[in-house]
C-alpha cells in the first residue's frame, strides 16, 4: 500500500480492497437509476482483465456467503417452546423438516424449524488443526478435491489465533492450494493451521426412490446419513444432508457492540468452547458514504475485517482508524478498534506532514462458530 513516491501510505490486508455490502443504496449517473435495499456493487473498466499486478481486487477468490446479519438485526431464530404434542418431524417425498421444541412442524416458519432439508446445511467434509512446517507441506484427505470446495483456514502459533491476519507480521501465513486428495501449504514459518473445508454442491437431487435414513461402514468407521427424499442409490453430494463424518457447525457465540473511539480499544467476548475449536468471524458495520466516480450513494454499509498500519506512526498511531482484528482463544474473542485514528500520514510535495480522515467501523457483528473436537 505505498504510495505518495515513498512518502506515506500504510500496510494493508487484501480484505481492504474487497467490495461493501451497501444498505439503501442508489445511483444516478447517464440519464438512468437504480436503488437497492441491500447490494453489493464492482465497478469494471476496460482494463479489468490485465489486472496481474493485483489480481486478489477482481478474480482470484471464492465468495462463501454465511445466512447470517452483518449489522445489529437479530437472527432469525425462533425461541423454544415447552414440549406440547405438536407434531415436530416430517417426511414427504420432497422434504424432510423438523420443528423446533413446541411448534407444529407442518406450520412452523423458517425461524421456527430446526432442520429443514430445502435449506442444506454447511457440509464441512474435513476438519483439523495441524502443525505446518516452514515451507511445503501437506494435508491428505483421502478422497479427491474437486472444485466445488472452499477452505476456511487460521494460521497462528502458541494458543491465540490472530484474525484476519496477525498484526505484528503481515507475512505471517502460507499460501494453499488443491491437488488430487491433498490440501497443499506453503508456510512462511513453522505455525499451525485451523482449518474447515467446505463442500458447495447446489446440483439438483438425484431420482429414486432411497431411504431417508441410510446406515452404512465406510471401510473405517459406522456412518449414518440422513438423505434428501427422493434421492438414488448410490446417492450424491447434493443429496446428503447430515453424514456422522462430517461435524455441524454450531454458534458458540454471536452479538453486535458498538466500536468507541480509542487507539486500541479492547471489547472482550467470553463464550463456552470446551469440547469444541472455535473459529472467528466478524463483519464491521459503517455509516453512509457516496462514490464521485459512480455517482452512487448509502446509507449504511458492511465489510469484512482488514489491518491497516501506517507506514510511519503518528502520535503514537501504527493502526490507522480503519484496522481492527480479533485474538481467538479457547474460550475467549478480543476484539481491537482503533476509531479515532488517522487514515494515513504523510509528506506532501511540499514536505510538510499532513493527515489524511479513516472511515472506521460504528459497529462489529460477530460470530464465534466452532465444531467437536
Amino acid at each position: 500500500g505505498k504510495y505518495r513516491s515513498g512518502r506515506g501510505g500504510s500496510y494493508f490486508t487484501g480484505n481492504r480492497d474487497q467490495g461493501s455490502w451497501l444498505i439503501n443504496a442508489s445511483e444516478y449517473s447517464g440519464g438512468t437509476s437504480w436503488s437497492s435495499d441491500f447490494c453489493t456493487a464492482v465497478q469494471i473498466d476496460q482494463n479489468d482483465d490485465i489486472d496481474a499486478f493485483n489480481p486478489f481486487s477482481t478474480r482470484y477468490r471464492r465468495l462463501v456467503v454465511w445466512d447470517l446479519p452483518g449489522n445489529n438485526t437479530p437472527i432469525a431464530d425462533a425461541p423454544n417452546l415447552a414440549p406440547n404434542g405438536t407434531k415436530t418431524i416430517r417426511i414427504a417425498n420432497n422434504a424432510m423438516k423438523i420443528a423446533k421444541p413446541g411448534y407444529n412442524v407442518d406450520t412452523a416458519t423458517y425461524a421456527q424449524l430446526a432442520f429443514d432439508s430445502t435449506r442444506l446445511p454447511v457440509k464441512v467434509i474435513r476438519a483439523a488443526d495441524i502443525a505446518l512446517p516452514s515451507g511445503q507441506s501437506f494435508y491428505e484427505c483421502g478422497f479427491p478435491i474437486t472444485d466445488n470446495v472452499a477452505l476456511d483456514v487460521h494460521f497462528y502459533t502458541g494458543s491465540t489465533i490472530m484474525y484476519p491476519n496477525n498484526p505484528v507480521d503481515l507475512k505471517f501465513g502460507a499460501e494453499y492450494w488443491f491437488d488430487g486428495t491433498r490440501i497443499y501449504f506453503d508456510a512462511t514459518q513453522a505455525m499451525r493451521a485451523r482449518f474447515m473445508l467446505y463442500l458447495e454442491d447446489n446440483s439438483a437431487p438425484t431420482s429414486g426412490t432411497y431411504n431417508v435414513l441410510r446406515q452404512f461402514n465406510d471401510g473405517t468407521q459406522d456412518v449414518v446419513q440422513f438423505l434428501r427424499p427422493g434421492a438414488s442409490n448410490p446417492p450424491s453430494w447434493a443429496d446428503i444432508i447430515i453424514d456422522t463424518r462430517w461435524p455441524q457447525v454450531q454458534i458458540l457465540a454471536e452479538g453486535y457492540f458498538n466500536v468507541t473511539s480509542g487507539n486500541g480499544n479492547v471489547v472482550d467476548i467470553a463464550f463456552d468452547g470446551t469440547g469444541m475449536f472455535p473459529m472467528v468471524k466478524y463483519m464491521t458495520y459503517h455509516g453512509g458514504g457516496s462514490n464521485f466516480n459512480t455517482n452512487s450513494s448509502w446509507q449504511n454499509r458492511v465489510r469484512m475485517p482488514f489491518l491497516d498500519i501506517l507506514k510511519y506512526g503518528y502520535q503514537g498511531q501504527s493502526h490507522t482508524g480503519n484496522s481492527t482484528y480479533c485474538e481467538l482463544t479457547a474460550n475467549n474473542a478480543r476484539f481491537r478498534t482503533f476509531r479515532g485514528n488517522v487514515g494515513d500520514y504523510y509528506e506532501d510535495d511540499n514536505f510538510e506532514w499532513q493527515t489524511d480522515g479513516a472511515d472506521p467501523p460504528l459497529g462489529i457483528r460477530y460470530y464465534i462458530l466452532g465444531i467437536p473436537v
